[in-house]
């Protein structure tokens, strides 16, 4: 079987400015504003936004965790830790 090198996911660029997050940064986003706005946000959600649902199912994972990351951020400072 043939490896196949995929270069279509990226989380976070790094090296090139503008490029900073990928497809799972903008779906983080929509998450947030889609959950902020109806408590919630289920994957039809998103493609309602117009990200396809190979997208969706691509970059669910990784847009949850930069959501995680995103709000262990704030932890410490709502907790008196920073």
């Amino acid at each position: 079987m043939a490896q196949t090198k995929r270069t279509d996911i990226v989380v976070v660029d790094v090296v090139n400015e503008g490029t900073s997050f990928s497809t799972a940064g903008r779906i983080a986003t929509a998450i947030m504003e889609i959950s902020k706005k109806n408590g919630a946000c289920m994957p039809q959600d998103l493609n309602a936004q117009g990200f396809t649902p190979r997208e969706v199912a691509d970059h669910w994972n990784a847009a949850h965790f930069l959501i995680a990351i995103n709000n262990l951020g704030g932890w410490g400072k709502e907790n008196g830790k920073d």
